[in-house]
Order: structure tokens, then sequence, then C-alpha cells
């Protein structure tokens, strides 16, 4: 028996990112790449780049499996209910099964009866899986075309694919329920099995908890040909056996350095050695905007005016790296990208003093982005105060003033005058001096050359 299916994961439609309408379409056009794949039909779109052309992986797939998170949250509005519909129609027409689980971020609501996957089942555009659990009993039924449920579903002869739905912190438990029915009920019921569901496997991101451990996925090993998994946005391939496709578009700037990813192509044979020699696993890269983070120190700019010259010159050296990649054959990123700087390392001046909306004009000038963000993570420099057992509370005032002068570069070789006149201005305030007489005398100051009296 012979066969190709893909196995796609985590589209989240209707995901907003940023607030931007075009990271909406993103997702969109993420997802229509997947169906572009599956069914070997590669329409033009205005504005997107083209699928890259691979013969080994080219479609149409006999069936598609959907391994949770089709939706990017419960609460969907009929733009978005339209995209997920217009691509499965397609899968539909073009006579190819999508055999799909409910992931975390489209779980029904607890009062409500059913969510839009199932919705989806009932318009026959998908077919939703999941066992029947009623405390530690797992029962397997076969898909019911007329209920439209059902634990196990055979898109061609000799090919069953089981499907569990996100469970959360009970996943090990149901898995390792699930293993002991196919155990029981298979036995030579089918030549490759596939177990789906929207979970993940320990140790595969290290800033994502709840997935299980691979021993606790082994209790599947004798039952199963395929795992195939969703939830973590991070591709991986364990064994020739677990896999996962990764995220199509990236749900954060983080995801955006996992490539290829998107999508994996199976092809089966049956007739060769038995495990891992039964398919041949084919990794996927759909096309998605190009979204970029730099990270820049700060501990160097002895001014805000140095601060500004130097993240100029590395933007700049930036953006024409990313042109360069951006123009490499076979990239399919799309532009205007997304741009996040990360400001880290120790202020050497006030931190007031760090103009946060000029940044971002320079990196709208540099990359002319869809998105330009920078987020400040720097520290401001330490410093300390010396104190006997008593000081004075004028004392401990002048101290206080000079140390936060000193802080920064532009005052810090005159920090005791500057000290000082800060300490006279505040006396001419409490005394009632008019403003404009206290800011004559702060001009003069700082008209006096450094080292004056």
């Amino acid at each position: 028996m012979k066969t190709r299916f893909l196995h796609c994961a985590d589209i989240h439609l209707g995901y907003q990112q940023y607030g931007e309408k075009e990271r909406f379409n993103d997702f969109a056009a993420s997802f229509n790449a997947v169906i572009d794949k599956a069914t070997g039909i590669y329409p033009a779109r205005r504005g997107r780049p083209p699928l890259e052309f691979d013969p080994e992986i080219a479609g149409p797939v006999d069936f598609v499996l959907l391994a949770g998170d089709l939706f990017h949250k419960r609460a969907i509005d009929a733009l978005t209910l339209n995209q997920a519909m217009r691509g499965l129609r397609r899968l539909r027409d073009a006579g190819i099964p999508c055999i799909a689980v409910e992931g975390n971020h489209e779980r029904a609501y607890y009062e409500e009866t059913i969510g839009w996957m199932k919705f989806l089942a009932l318009q026959d555009l998908i077919i939703l899986l999941d066992a029947e659990i009623d405390g530690d009993t797992l029962t397997l039924q076969p898909w019911d075309p007329v209920r439209r449920q059902g634990s196990y579903f055979e898109p061609t002869p000799g090919v069953r694919i089981y499907g569990l739905r996100y469970c959360g912190a009970s996943t090990g438990t149901a898995v390792a329920a699930y293993a002991h029915a196919i155990a029981e009920q298979q036995a030579g019921a089918a030549d490759y099995t596939i177990f789906m569901a929207h979970a993940g496997v320990e140790g595969q991101m290290d800033d994502k908890a709840g997935g299980l451990a691979f021993r606790q996925w082994a209790a599947l090993r004798d039952q199963t040909d395929y795992v195939a998994l969703g939830h973590f946005h991070k591709p991986f391939v364990l064994d020739e056996w677990i896999c996962n496709p990764g995220s199509p578009e990236s749900c954060s700037i983080s995801e955006s350095d996992w490539t290829p990813r998107g999508y994996l192509v199976v092809e089966v044979d049956t007739e060769q050695a038995s495990g891992a020699g039964r398919h041949r696993i084919l990794g996927g890269n759909t096309p998605r905007r190009a979204m970029r983070h730099y990270t820049f120190r700060t501990d160097h700019a002895p001014s805000p005016d140095a601060l500004m010259s130097q993240l100029d010159e590395f933007l700049e050296r930036k953006a024409q790296e990313l042109g360069r990649e951006l123009r490499r054959p076979g990239v399919t990123e799309s532009t205007p990208p997304v741009v996040e700087l990360y400001l880290t390392g120790v202020l050497p001046f006030e931190r007031r003093s760090l103009d946060l909306k000029a940044i971002e004009a320079l990196i709208a000038a540099r990359f002319s982005p869809l998105v330009g963000a920078v987020k400040s993570q720097v520290q401001s420099a330490d410093y300390a105060i010396e104190s006997d057992a008593y000081v004075a509370r004028g004392e401990l005032e002048r101290r206080v003033l000079e140390g936060l002068f000193a802080r920064d570069t532009r005052y810090a070789g005159e920090s005791d005058r500057w000290a000082r006149v800060a300490i006279a201005l505040k006396q001419m305030a409490l005394a009632g001096t008019p403003a404009d007489t206290i800011l004559d005398e702060l001009d003069a100051h700082l008209r006096q050359p450094a080292g004056g009296a």
C-alpha cells in the first residue's frame, strides 16, 4: 500500500498580531500556502511571494492532518471563519479529506454546546477526531458520518488515524489509555497507523512547559507508525516517528529563526521494511513575513547623542544585511518586515534621556517596516553614597546630588560643582525667587566653561 499525506498544525487564523491588519492577512496567507501544497495548485496572489516549488513534496496528497489550533482564539469573527471555510472547501473540492483534532486555542467555552471545529465538522469540511473519555475509561469509536464524530478514521484503505483533542495536564493519562485501547482493538486492523494529538514533547522547547517525556509517548510505539503533533510551534522529527511541522507563520518574533517549517509531507510505502523504513518524511517551508529581532548594548554610549549616532550606524548595517538575505535565491519571506530592537546593558546617563520615540524613528527610516518596536531592558548605573555614623542633612543632600550627577557622563567630571548649583537653585526657589531669575541663574551656570568656579 502506498499513500502520501500532509501534516500541519498551529495555523492560528484570526491573529491580528501587533494590532496590524496585515498580520491578520499573513496568517491567512500561510494557511493558503499549506492548502496550495496539499492540492498541488499554486494560484498567483498579489503581493505574496510564490511557493518554492519542490518536485519531491508537490501535491496533491491523499489526505491532510491538522493537529490543532486552526484558530488563534475561541471567539472568532466572520472574516476569520470565512478564511477557514474557503481553504477547507478547496481541500474538499479536490477530494482531499482533512482530519483534525481540537487545540487549546479553539476549545469551546464551558457553557457552549459546540466549538468552531465541531461546526466545521458539521459542515463536512473536516473530520474531527477525539476519544470518548469517562474518568479512567477511554472508548474508541469509528468515525460516524451521521453524528460527525468518532475516535478514528480510515481515509484510504489500510491507513487508520486516531485523534485526541488537547487535554492539558491530563495528556499523559489520556495517551497511556489510548495506547492500551489501540493495542486491544487493533490486531491487524490497519497496515499503517497514525496517532494525532495537540501536545508537545518535553525538552523540545526550553521556555514551554507541558510536554510529555519521550518515555510517555513510547507507550504508543508498538501500536503506531507515525505520531502527528501540534501545539509546540518549533518543528522537530524524533526517531522518524514523533513529528511536529511547526507553525506556518510566526506567532512571536522568537519563532522567526525556525526554518524550514510549516508542514511535513509523508510518503508511505508499507511494502518496505517495518518501522521508520515504511515512510519518508519531507519538511516543507511556507512563505511568511520577514521578522527580525536585534540586540544593542548601551554601555559604550557616553551621551544621548552618542547613543543615537551608534544606533543609526548599527541599524543601517542590519538593514543592509536583511536586504541581502531577502534577495537570496529561494527566500520566500515577504516585506515590509517586522523589526524589534532590544536595548540592553547599563545606561551611562539618566534613563529619562533615553528617547525611545526617536529610536523608533531610526528604525522606520532604515527598514520602512510594517512594525518597528523598541524594547528597553537597560539598567541604570549603580552608585554609592559614602556616609559616616552621622551626616548632617545638608551634607547628605549634597552627596546624593553629587552621586546623581556622577552617574551621567555629561556631568560626571564636575559632579561636585553641579551638586552645589542644584542646592543653590533649590534655596532660591524656597526663598520665593521669581522663576525667571532662577532660570537666568541656571543659564549662567550652563554657559560657564568646564572647570569654572
